[in-house]
């Protein structure tokens, strides 16, 4: 009589074939379909995108150390939102005559990135102020970065459902922040050891990995076609632009509540952009680790914010999170101002993080929903171009306050005029049902 065989054990090369098939679903989504397929990508490709954001929290410093000027820090914000001014509007019109949009989305980002490698090689050139040359670069790669924000917004839109969007944008925001407090963490320990400019021209170089690989993930996004609006009924001139703004505030009463209301919001908050990195430097004279902390400790701490927001979000809904969110982030900039001291600066950054965590969940999915989605590229685009109207006013606004009365009275003037805008949230909501609602 035959004994019976011992249990087969797999072989190390089977286990580590098992373990590399893991890896993999992890890497490169298999077995998955449609809006699960595209959300697995989503969540990867940010991943790797935030290995940029690491890189691009340095840009304002990076600039200074290279010989920038304050009033070219200031242009550095508003430039790009002039450039936006100019892009969004007949970008989305563009879009919205185009069926097949993701190629569009995927050149424009990829030119946006690719700038990047330019900036890392600046110090190379034979330019007599290197510092200007990195600002001027940043804002001309804003351009191609202005129409992807309007193909993409509204893909987001297209590919994600309604009831998803608020926990795959929070496993998105989770991501980028776990990356990008990584990498800046990594960032700022190699600048404060290594040597000037290779230290910074390393850091850009990673960056610019992450972009590349994060690009060929969107490219295998699978996204239906959308439907395009006929050419002869959107004309790209100026008076038919005005028409079409006008149009979509007399249809859409929240759409115009919450431009309305978010410029206001955000009048201190552009205003005060460029002067945080000014006032650390200049007049605190923050470090380059100090910096990357700081950075570190912004993109970590709307972690837990985020991860307790969806879950509150899907009980009381997008309207109810932004009421109570939104009203607060004025005190930031109000506290940075009144606090000249480093340390403890860090700790306002820290509880700062989850109440901007909730503020982004509950803006971002409103603005979409409260969007037609038969247009929503150009309603996103009046959108952008609106806001950036007072993003490219404010910052130079900003700087020239500063160097009269100083950047933390700035400060604080931009925190008092946040916390006013941000009030309209609460006084003028939205009408819009939250998904809760919708669904109950």
């Amino acid at each position: 009589m035959n004994s019976p065989m011992p249990p087969t054990r797999s072989s190390p090369p089977s286990r580590l074939r098992q373990w590399l098939g893991r890896l993999r679903g992890l890497i490169v989504p298999t077995g998955l379909a449609g809006a699960e397929y595209n959300a697995r990508l989503l969540e990867i490709e940010v991943f790797w995108a935030s290995l940029l954001s690491a890189a691009a929290a340095f840009n304002a410093a990076y600039a200074l150390r290279l010989g920038a000027s304050n009033a070219e820090i200031g242009l550095l914000s508003s430039i790009p939102a002039l450039l936006a001014l100019l892009i969004t509007i007949p970008a989305g019109q563009f879009l919205n005559r185009r069926s097949r949009r993701m190629p569009w989305v995927i050149a424009s980002l990829a030119l946006a990135r690719f700038g990047y490698l330019i900036v890392a090689l600046i110090p190379f050139l034979p330019v007599p102020r290197p510092g200007a040359l990195v600002v001027w670069t940043l804002i001309a790669l804003s351009a191609p970065a202005s129409f992807f924000g309007v193909g993409w917004n509204s893909m987001l839109a297209d590919v994600v459902p309604e009831r998803a969007r608020a926990r795959l944008f929070a496993v998105r925001n989770i991501l980028a922040a776990a990356v990008v407090t990584a990498g800046t963490f990594v960032a700022a320990r190699w600048l404060a050891v290594a040597v000037f400019p290779r230290n910074y021209q390393l850091v850009y170089l990673v960056g610019f990995a992450g972009s590349v690989l994060s690009t060929i993930y969107i490219m295998q996004m699978r996204v239906p076609d959308s439907v395009a609006m006929p050419a002869s009924t959107q004309p790209i001139t100026p008076r038919a632009l005005l028409g079409g703004m006008r149009d979509a505030f007399r249809r859409h009463p929240d759409f115009t509540r919450i431009v309305v209301s978010t410029l206001a919001h955000g009048v201190g908050l552009w205003m005060i952009g460029p002067i945080y990195v000014l006032y650390y430097v200049r007049q605190l004279g923050a470090s380059d680790a100090w910096i990357g902390t700081n950075a570190m400790i912004a993109n970590l701490t709307p972690v837990l914010g985020y991860y307790i927001w969806q879950r509150l979000i899907a009980r009381q809904g997008e309207k109810w999170a932004l009421r109570l969110t939104i009203s607060l982030i004025g005190f930031y900039p109000l506290l940075v101002g009144l606090t000249p001291n480093l340390t403890v600066i860090l700790l306002w950054t820290a509880l700062q993080g989850p109440i901007a965590a909730g503020v982004n969940l509950g803006h971002f999915p409103m603005l979409l929903k409260v969007c037609p989605a038969e247009t929503r590229p150009l309603y996103l685009g009046i959108y952008t171009t609106i806001m950036n109207i007072g993003a490219f006013i404010m910052p130079l606004i900003g700087v020239a306050l500063a160097d009269r009365i100083g950047f933390a009275a700035v400060l604080i003037a931009g925190g008092v005029l946040c916390l006013l805008g941000s009030s309209l949230f609460r006084w003028w909501p939205l009408q819009t049902p939250d998904s809760v609602a919708a669904q109950s």
